[in-house]
Order: C-alpha cells, then structure tokens, then sequence
C-alpha cells in the first residue's frame, strides 16, 4: 500500500514539472509547481505523505510559494512548519525559501517583520550560491525603498543609510541578472530597469525603457508560469515614466493593467490609476477610484492602516479639489483615525507575533519533554523486563541443572551399591575403601562445580545492577539541569511579555533553541552510553581509515548558525583531506561534544577555531603526527578541575559523572581516546580560553 501511495505522490509531482530523481536546489525549482497550486493541494490531500520526510518538505514550500502569488493568506504556523522541516533535513534552501516567502507575504502592512525575514533569507541564499533567490530579495529591497510613503521603515537603518546601501544593492542585482540565463532573472532585470530611481543610475531613456518592456513581455508570454509577474512589469513600466515625470503616460499604462486579462487588478492598481489624476487635476476621476481602492483593500487588506492613511490623505485632497468641503472633511477624519492607530497597531501586531511564536515554542518544548518522558519510562521498563526474564531463565536452567545433578548422582549410588554388594564377597575391606573414596571425590567435584557456576551468575547480575543504577544517575544528572533551566525560561518569558520588553523576549526565545540543542546532544551521548560496556559487552566500532575533513566540515556547519546567533567567531583551517584511522561514530562525538563544550562556554564576541596541523615526531623523524586543535577564548577551566581532566585523558583515573563538573560528554570523549588510541591533551588559563588537542601518529 505504501508503495502505491508513493507512486500516485511521484506522478503528482512529475506533472508538475518535478522527476523523481530530481530534488529542488535552487529559487527556481518551486517556480512551475507553485504555478499549479490546486495540483499541489490534491497531491498533499489525497496522499499519505511522511510529514517528517524531505519530500513533504518540498511540497510545503511549493504550495506556500504558490499562496503568495495568488494573494493568499499565510500563516505563521505554515511557515514554522517549514522551518522545522529545514532544519531537522539540514535544508538551508528549505530555511531561506521560508524566510523569503514571509517577507514578501509582510511586505505590505508589517514592513519591520518582512525586513527581517528577507535580510535572512539573502543570506541563506547567497549560502547557496542561488542567483536567482539572491536577485529576488535584492530586487524586493530595491522596491520597498521606493515606496511613496517616506513613514516605511525598515529596522535600524535611516533613510539614508538605506539609499547608500541600496546603490549597492542595485549593482549587484543588475551584475548578477545581466549574466543569467534563467526566465526569472532576465525579467526581474528588465523590471529594475524600469522602475530604477535617478538616486540609484543615470536617467533611463524612454526608448530603453519601452525596450525593457515589451522584452520583458515576451518572456513572460513564453513561460506561463511567471504570469503573476505581469503587473510588476505594468507597474514598473509606471513608475518609471513617473521619474520621467510623464503623467500622462503614468496614467495610460495605469488603465491598461485594469484591462489586462492576465492581471486581476487590487487596490493597488486602482491607487495607481487615481494618483495620476490627481495630478492632472482630474479630482472626479481621482475620486472614482480612489473610493474603489479603499473599497478593495477594506476587504483584501483591512490591518494595512499605512495604505489607508495615505489614500484617504489621497481622497481628502481630491475632495478639496472639488469643493466638496464636507466629503474632504470626512475623509481628513479618516485619515487622522488610521495616522493614530499606527503607532498602537505596529505594537499589537508585534505582541501578537511574539505571542504566536512562544505558543508554538511552548508546546514544541512540552511535546519533546512528553516524549523524553515516554522514552525514559519504556527504557526503564524494558530493561526490568529482559532483567526479570534473564533472571527466570538462569534459575529455570540451573534448577534442570541440579535436578540432572540428583539422577545422575542417585544413579551413581545405585550403581555404586550394587559393585558394593559384589565386591564384599571378594574383598570386602580393601576395594571398600576405594570406593568409598571415589564416592567422596566425585561428590566433591560436582559441589565445586556448581558453587563456581554459582558464584559467576551472581557477579554478572551484579555487576548488571551496578550498570543499570549507574545508568540511572547519569540521566538524572546530565537531565537535571537543562529541565530546570526551561523551566526558569518559561516564568521569566511569562514577565517578559508581560512586561512589554520585546526585545528580551528575542533572546529568551534563543535561549530556548540553544537549550533544545544541548538537549539533543545530550539525548544522543545518553544513547551511546547506553550503547557501551554496561549493556553491550565486547561490542566495539572498528576503526577504519578515512578522510576526517569532510565529517569535521560537516560538523561544523551544524554548528555555524548557533555561533552567528551567540556572536562568536568561528574559523577553521583545514586541509583538502586528511585520512587517519578512526571509529567515525565515536570520532564525530567527540568532536561534536568538544565543540558544544567550547561554544557553551565562549561569551558573546569570542571566537572558536578548528584546525588540523602536522607536527614531527620526537621519537622517529621519518614520521608525522596529525593534531587536530579546538580553541575557544571562553571563560576557560579551573586549576582543580584542569588537573582532573588531564589525569582522566592520561589514563590515570577513572572518569566519574560529577567529580569536578565532569559531564557525560567528557566521559565519552575519554573512552574514545581509550578505544581509538590518540593522544589527547588539554591546555586552559582562567578568563583566557581552552585549547583541546588530538594527536594521532601516521
């Protein structure tokens, strides 16, 4: 059955413009499926796809891109969806596309929210080396500058830092668009050619202009699933006669978007048939659609107060113009209705936001503490179980065991009483000496037998009981600590909001995520502790010989987005590759942990840096070793505490859970220097850094 869904899903898909071999790396590949948006719906609701999987991911994306190019509403929920797809798959496409599609679906109302998510999302794309996702977001920067309404804002940036940067900007866009060769770009290059401000180029001739038009027409005719880019084309083609200052020609090419059979025209569009006529002092005209305008985005749009305040600023105006003092004077009292809801609405909008995202933290955070929870209790009952059983069945067989025992020796008696009986007439005293010495022996041995057979059970259920207890505290320990710390987040979170700081609540939130990354790391060091030499004896990973950089590089990523968020510089040196003999499972905790280690550790401005060198060896020049370095400039390790350590790494002592803050990942580390045999070392100053030093010989 699994199969067939699977397949009806592949079809679905491959009508689309997907292939079941092909998986999206780029902005473009959701492009034809989010063109197809009821397509995409009946794939998701007729098909039992794995809601965790990379395909329902891609799926996601697409028929939310598809959502915004119909006007559709987004919510926030969606779109934490995709983010925890992308990240649980690693996706930083999946990340960046979310982002974009948040931005752009904020554009219009809540500009500081779309700001933020576009700012991410260029990055993420330029992570990619995606041309088409890095034009897309530099061309929205370009055009939310150029809106009409000097009130936008856009974070921290003054209008003139903003114009400095978008000169920037707009060379980039037009490099990285004049060299492309994708449908997307070359009318996202035509549409900056357009609608470019004097600020940002020379003047645009009105020939290049009509040029840049009817190119950008063409290719949109030839490839009907950028249709929805039609009107940016058309009000583009406006804005730039608007630089021209040719009103007229503002106006025609106004009408022609209504008439247009590919654009179903907004409010937008009927604003920008009014503002034209306002300045050819059609008033009547202007009126007209102006009342359409704010009829529509009443319905479309009511939150997007901004765009409110200015058409009824618009309609007052024209009012005016007409000597209509009363309609004006109406319109003037809406306009200073939504000039004062900005300010309280900007507000609510945010603490809304806030809001809605702690939700879904606080009940992400409570299902993974349930599940935690559930996994512990199976665990526990599951090892009491196979205790209970092994216990049963040891007793069972040694029961059958002396039982045999028994026969066997009752046997032995009747035999030895029937040679008895004949040996008497012959020689009775001497051979019945002998035979009563055999008897004694032989009972002898078989105690000793069973009394070490005995003694050797007992050991292993103890030694088993010591496990298990030892295992117990372990999770009680490493878990004490990040349950107690969500805990003071969750009543420190509920004051902030409270409170109105907003932006501490920004950190919190970090906070949390950091904390769910620790979390998981410590679930996965549990499991492999789990995995040692208290319940798998004799099981160990064979080493092997392997190129280490790609796995450190690999390990690295994941690590890199939390170091931006902390503020840590993180920088590695490394070969092209470097082939050492290592268990990989053991290899990859131990680095994960020394990295976690030194990013828990290093404040805010601090840096981590991983690098491989080749040292000589003191023993035999004609040899190498390989050093593989972790530093950090953290809060570094005390003299009591450093000692400890290099006694644990030099196999001097035991590690123990506790002794000296000594966590479970420390504790695995070492065994897996025990195993794999390198060298590890540790250098630490207070208030200066920790450098942790692998060595292994070549």
């Amino acid at each position: 059955m699994k199969y067939l869904i699977l397949f009806y899903f592949l079809i679905g898909f491959v009508t689309l413009g997907y292939t079941q071999h092909k998986t999206p790396v780029s902005f473009r590949d959701y492009l034809v499926p989010a063109f197809h948006l009821d397509s995409l719906k009946d794939v998701e609701r007729k098909n039992k796809i794995n809601p965790q999987s990379s395909q329902y991911l891609h799926l996601l994306i697409a028929i939310e891109l598809g959502k915004l190019r119909r006007s559709d509403s987004i919510t926030t929920q969606q779109y934490n969806k995709i983010v925890q797809l992308a990240t649980k798959h690693k996706s930083t496409l999946g990340l960046a596309m979310a982002n974009y599609i948040m931005g752009a679906y904020n554009s219009s109302g809540q500009e500081e929210v779309a700001y933020k998510h576009i700012v991410k999302a260029q990055k993420q794309f330029t992570q990619q080396k995606d041309t088409s996702g890095m034009i897309q977001c530099l061309s929205w920067s370009l055009r939310q500058f150029m809106q009409d309404d000097p009130s936008y804002s856009y974070g921290p940036l003054s209008r003139e830092d903003l114009l400095k940067m978008n000169r920037g900007n707009y060379a980039k866009l037009m490099a990285l668009a004049e060299k492309s060769k994708y449908a997307i770009d070359k009318v996202t290059y035509y549409r900056t050619i357009l609608n470019s401000p004097p600020a940002f180029s020379q003047e645009t001739p009105e020939k290049q202009r009509e040029e840049a038009f009817k190119a950008a027409n063409e290719i949109l005719d030839k490839n009907p699933h950028l249709v929805y880019l039609r009107r940016g084309i058309y009000r583009a083609h406006q804005q730039g006669y608007f630089f021209l200052k040719k009103i007229d020609k503002v106006l025609e090419y106004g009408l022609k978007t209504l008439n247009h059979p590919d654009i179903k025209a907004n409010y937008q569009d009927y604003r920008n048939v009014a503002g034209p006529y306002i300045r050819l002092k059609k008033y009547d005209s202007a009126i007209v659609y102006l009342e359409e305008a704010i009829r529509q985005i009443k319905i479309e749009n009511p939150m997007n107060i901004r765009s409110l305040r200015l058409m009824n600023e618009r309609l007052r105006d024209a009012y005016f113009g007409t000597g209509n003092l009363k309609a004006g004077i109406k319109a003037y009292d809406e306009y200073n209705k939504y000039n004062k809801l900005i300010h309280q609405s900007d507000r609510r909008l945010a603490v809304y936001e806030i809001r809605e995202k702690y939700s879904v933290s606080e009940k992400e955070a409570e299902l993974k503490r349930l599940a935690l929870e559930k996994q512990v209790v199976e665990s526990r009952n599951k090892l009491l179980d196979a205790e209970k059983r092994e216990a049963t069945l040891r007793n069972l067989a040694l029961e059958n065991q002396a039982n045999e025992s028994k026969t066997k020796l009752l046997q032995s008696q009747i035999e030895v009483q029937q040679k008895e009986r004949i040996l008497q007439l012959a020689e009775l005293q001497k051979k019945g000496l002998f035979v009563g010495l055999s008897i004694a022996l032989g009972l002898i041995g078989i105690i000793l037998f069973f009394a070490t057979k005995l003694r050797k059970t007992n050991t292993q259920l103890l030694a088993l009981q010591q496990g298990r207890d030892k295992f117990y505290t372990i999770i009680a320990h490493d878990l004490r600590s990040p349950i107690s710390d969500l805990n003071d987040v969750g009543g420190l979170l509920h004051d902030l909001i409270k409170e109105g700081q907003m932006q501490e609540v920004d950190k919190v939130i970090q906070q949390i995520e950091n904390m769910r990354h620790e979390t998981q790391l410590l679930i996965n060091n549990l499991l492999e502790w789990g995995k040692s030499q208290y319940f798998s004896l004799g099981v160990e990973e064979v080493p092997q010989q392997m190129d280490v950089v790609p796995l450190i590089q690999t390990i690295c990523q994941t690590y890199l987005p939390f170091a931006e968020v902390k503020k840590v510089t993180f920088s590695t040196k490394l070969p092209s590759n470097q082939r050492l003999s290592i268990a990989p499972k053991g290899f990859t905790l131990t680095v994960r942990n020394l990295l976690d280690n030194a990013l828990k550790n290093t404040p805010s401005g601090g840096s981590i840096s991983v690098n491989i060198d080749h040292l000589p060896s003191t023993d035999n020049p004609r040899t190498q070793k390989v050093a593989l370095r972790i530093t950090d400039t953290g809060k570094g390790i005390a003299s009591d505490q450093l000692r400890y350590l290099q006694k644990v790494f030099a196999g001097k002592t035991k590690p123990e859970v506790g002794q000296y803050g000594l966590g479970l990942g420390m504790v695995l580390i070492s065994h897996f220097v025990q195993k794999n045999n390198p060298l590890l070392t540790v250098e630490s100053q207070v208030g200066k850094g920790t450098c942790f030093t692998l060595v292994w010989e070549l």
